[in-house]
């Protein structure tokens, strides 16, 4: 899933995802005006993750 005009906030959900296939915990907070896309951001995030959480979730 790509994202345009977010490719800072790509690379920090990016970033922590890496971390948490690292082993590392991390959290992120993420607001802004209604219409600004932190849904979309939310979703990426999810689509992201969803590999590393499932590996967390079965050890």
């Amino acid at each position: 899933m790509r994202l345009f005009g977010r490719e800072l906030e790509c690379a920090s959900i990016d970033a922590l995802v890496q971390q948490a296939r690292g082993g590392r915990s991390a959290s992120s907070v993420l607001r802004g005006e209604a219409g600004v896309g932190k849904t979309a951001l939310l979703r990426y995030a999810e689509s992201t993750a969803t590999d590393a959480l499932r590996g967390s979730l079965h050890d």
